[in-house]
């Protein structure tokens, strides 16, 4: 047995569309679907918040490069357009 990873799309009524690798021959085949997903959840380490406070106390400490508030930087007027 193979595995074949590609695409599929699957809409309400159950119809199946997709292309299939081209080292699959034609023909009729039998399949096994397996349903992921890119957000699929992952179990939070322990240590996440902590790790996170670590970050943000870092990035607290880099210097100003710019002291300009956001508005200036985008460059917004004083009837909030650009200027």
């Amino acid at each position: 047995m193979n595995e074949i990873r590609t695409r599929i799309h699957i809409v309400a009524d159950g119809t199946i569309t997709g292309h299939a690798p081209r080292e699959v021959p034609p023909g009729e085949h039998e399949a096994s679907i397996v349903l992921s997903s890119p957000y699929a959840h992952r179990p939070i380490p322990p240590d996440a918040a902590a790790r996170v406070r670590a970050l943000q106390d870092r990035l607290a400490r880099l210097p100003v490069l710019d002291p300009r508030t956001p508005d200036e930087i985008l460059g917004y007027d004083e009837n909030g357009l650009f200027g």
